[in-house]
């Protein structure tokens, strides 16, 4: 079943499937249900409440967790609005944003949970910067002899933080008319390079900027509730899960190599209350704040999108055998139409026939 068949009239989020995963534990281990503890707001409540779809694959979900770890009727919590503490490495370069990697806390296991498109990260200038340093302290200053080190921290320092512009960033990027936004498109374009060929050189380091992104470990320190210690991997209507340990090797090698990398403009719309009237009841301003960010995001992160993965390059190499067979069976063709044509005129007396001849000894 397609996710849209999922959806009523209301938008259902990722976070509300969070809340059906909590509220599916409650239920399967027979807890009574307290919103304020589980962390659930009541809109979110009640927009499951019209969603039945959901409700039944966040049970689903809860059930496989359930089984996994074994668990018994511990506490289960949405942990996304939680306040959290950053470490002092994270707060000594400037990051200051504190939403949890983790999405939900059962008992002591720290879940983050990803459906369909996953983003593992959507930093601006400084949480880049420190995603950057913390992989770079995990591999140790060798990486520093990488020309696109330096190249790389320099460029993430160029990104722009908050500015506000008229009109939406699409049409400012494609009129050439906005000197900050041409400046912060040529980083972003820069930052893809040279990032990429650091990841492409240090094998090491780009699972550990993965690592840090998917878990927080240098962001919260690796003890917080705040820092993820396990994927929650799910297909939407919850026939399909799988749970992997952030601390795996292999795992985050899989991730990284999964992952891709963009570095890009985000938008939000200014609103102001003057603004408001009945045609315009959000009161949109017209005006853009916009700031540069660092992204990860892969399609899928079960065992299954590995193995699909794989698929995909056996199509790959079989669609160049293909192009190979073609081409030879195109070759051919076109020497027996050649042939044909040849043959016909001759029949048809437009052409002579080209006879080769050679001496036989006996």
């Amino acid at each position: 079943m397609k996710f849209k068949n999922y959806l009523t009239e209301q938008k259902v989020k990722a976070e509300d499937y969070e809340a059906a995963i909590v509220l599916g534990f409650l239920k399967i281990t027979n807890q009574k249900l307290d919103l304020n503890s589980a962390g659930i707001s009541n809109s979110v409540y009640n927009t499951l409440q019209k969603n039945p779809k959901i409700l039944e694959s966040g049970e689903k979900i809860a059930k496989k967790v359930k089984s996994h770890f074994r668990l018994g009727n511990v506490k289960a919590e949405q942990y996304g609005r939680a306040k959290s503490s950053l470490t002092d490495f994270w707060k000594s370069h400037g990051a200051t944003d504190t939403t949890p990697k983790t999405d939900i806390l059962i008992g002591d296991k720290r879940l983050s949970l990803k459906i369909g498109i996953a983003q593992l990260m959507s930093g601006g200038k400084a949480e880049s910067l420190a995603t950057f340093y913390a992989a770079v302290d995990d591999v140790g200053e060798g990486i520093k002899k990488d020309k696109n080190y330096k190249l790389t921290e320099d460029v993430i320092n160029s990104f722009i933080t908050s500015t506000t512009a008229k009109g939406q960033i699409g049409p400012l990027i494609k009129s050439g008319e906005n000197e900050v936004v041409n400046k912060a498109e040529s980083a972003h374009k820069n930052a893809m390079k040279v990032l990429g060929n650091l990841f492409a050189n240090n094998r090491e380091f780009k699972i550990a900027f993965a690592r840090e992104a998917m878990s927080g470990f240098k962001k919260y320190g690796k003890t917080s509730n705040s820092a993820a210690e396990f994927m929650l991997v799910a297909s939407h209507d919850g026939s399909s899960v799988s749970i992997h340990s952030v601390y795996d090797d292999n795992y985050c090698a899989k991730i990284a190599d999964a992952a891709k990398l963009q570095v890009r403009f985000k938008t939000s719309q200014k609103v102001s209350k003057a603004s408001v009237t009945p045609q315009n009841p959000k009161g949109k301003t017209g005006m853009y704040s916009f700031w540069s960010v660092t992204s990860l995001i892969v399609n899928a992160m079960s065992e299954d999108t590995y193995h699909k993965g794989e698929t995909l390059q056996e199509i790959a190499i079989l669609k160049k055998a293909k192009n190979a067979v073609l081409g030879f069976v195109n070759k051919i063709f076109k020497s027996v139409k050649s042939t044909a044509k040849k043959f016909i005129n001759f029949v048809i007396g437009e052409e002579k026939p080209t006879i080769t001849t050679r001496k036989i000894k006996f």
